[in-house]
């Protein structure tokens, strides 16, 4: 028994003794707090800290009177081998604080890099306060008062132009009866607007007949071009961005930190549906990594508006956080089929292969998402008319690799599942994906 106690003392003597040594060997020089502040960012520890503010970790402001150097850089650097080795009371202490949510391990930084963020969180000037701006009711609201008054002046001033075009033609007429000449070319005969605006003896013609060519004509043009806009315009949202409730950004998710897309739309290979994902699963990153850095110490705008929907406060004690009162957020949706056509992700995610992209475009650049495709029936049909199948390795389609294995045996190069180029080529369209109950049931 006293063995081993004289060896783990010996052993925590040791650790201390080495730290102290590190650190006061350190001390000599002085700190540099422009580096600190590079350390500080370089290694993220913004997510978790602000200078002036409890938020995932304890407020960092005057951590240099609160412990020691040495106490700092052996916390900072390992807190878990510093714990169990030490039993130091305040590192327990805080340990438990904080719920048992260990800080991470940070072996990467030297004594004097723990010394440099330290000497860079004595000196970063305070946050500047943010100014609450209250929005009353007449600018929550939209005005359209200036509207209002604008179409009424209009409305008055067309309708007082009427009055005085009329009272000029009854004194033009007032007029001219005292001129019988001038009376009797008012009222000779006028010409008519074919007359006027088709030359020669096309102008003579009758004007019924010219009439109705000139509907049949300009008519058909506009049927034309209102079966156009039907068939390519209406309940096609290509180009469609809505402004959502929460600004998320795929840039940043999905193109610069490298979320996977089935992470957040986890029942894509699943389900017909890609699922809009749960606020919790946002929480999963958001309720550590806070962005408190970018704000001024204060937590993000659009992670507080996730904490809001979930009546959720970051500052309660452990196991308090969540408030009764939890609330959806209202996403708006952008890509909607017809109810007549029917469309399952799992199918083209899971058997068919496909990436997101294929439909939706480079997500991963979005900052705003938009409807990238049409999604009309003629640009699905094309996709299975062109998509290449891969039946190598995926057992869905076994039946069709044998046919056309046994196609190509039989047939060699006249077998119709060799395209032009002379490479095998299977399409969903070879394996009935052109069947109108495929998408229509």
């Amino acid at each position: 028994m006293f063995p081993n106690m004289i060896s783990r003392n010996l052993k925590v003597w040791i650790l201390t003794a080495l730290m102290t040594v590190s650190v006061s060997s350190y001390a000599q020089d002085k700190p540099n707090a422009e580096n600190g502040k590079k350390l500080y960012e370089a290694n993220n520890c913004g997510s978790c800290h602000a200078l002036d503010k409890k938020v995932v970790g304890p407020a960092l402001r005057g951590v240099h009177t609160r412990r020691s150097e040495e106490w700092l850089v052996q916390w900072v650097r390992n807190n878990e081998k510093f714990r169990k080795v030490t039993k130091d009371p305040d590192a327990i202490a805080l340990y438990n604080e904080y719920g048992g949510a260990a800080m991470n391990i940070f072996e990467n930084l030297t004594p004097a890099n723990v010394l440099d963020i330290v000497e860079y969180i004595k000196t970063a000037p305070e946050a500047k306060k943010a100014v609450a701006v209250v929005a009353t009711d007449s600018q929550a609201k939209d005005d359209n008062t200036t509207l209002y008054i604008l179409l009424l002046l209009v409305a008055i001033f067309s309708a007082i132009l009427l009055v005085l075009a009329r009272v000029k033609n009854t004194l033009k007429r007032v007029a001219a009866e005292k001129d019988p000449e001038e009376l009797a070319a008012m009222n000779a005969p006028k010409k008519g607007f074919f007359e006027k605006v088709l030359p020669g003896k096309w102008g003579k013609k009758n004007p019924v007949v010219l009439t109705l060519f000139a509907v049949a004509i300009f008519g058909g043009y506009a049927a034309y071009q209102g079966f156009q806009f039907s068939i390519t315009e209406v309940g096609v949202q290509k180009g469609y961005a809505p402004k959502q409730p929460i600004a998320f950004s795929h840039q940043l998710h999905a193109g610069q930190l490298k979320v996977d897309c089935k992470y957040c739309h986890s029942t894509v290979e699943e389900s017909k549906q890609a699922s809009i994902p749960a606020l919790n699963t946002c929480m999963n990153c958001h309720k550590g990594v806070q962005l408190t850095d970018k704000y001024n110490g204060e937590i993000s705008p659009e992670i507080k508006k996730i904490y809001a929907a979930l009546d959720y406060n970051p500052e309660a004690k452990p196991g308090e956080e969540y408030g009764p009162n939890p609330r959806p957020i209202k996403w708006v949706r952008i890509h909607n089929l017809p109810d007549h056509a029917y469309f399952n992700h799992a199918q083209h995610v899971k058997v068919g292969k496909q990436n997101c992209q294929t439909c939706h475009g480079a997500i991963e650049k979005m900052e705003v998402v938009q409807q990238h495709s049409s999604l009309q029936m003629g640009w699905c049909i094309d996709c299975h008319r062109n998509a290449q199948v891969d039946v190598a390795s995926n057992n869905y389609y076994k039946a069709l690799h044998e046919k056309a294995a046994k196609d190509i045996a039989t047939n060699k190069s006249k077998s119709k599942y060799f395209a032009a180029d002379g490479k095998v080529k299977l399409t969903p369209a070879m394996n009935g994906g052109l069947e109108c109950s495929k998408c229509h049931y």
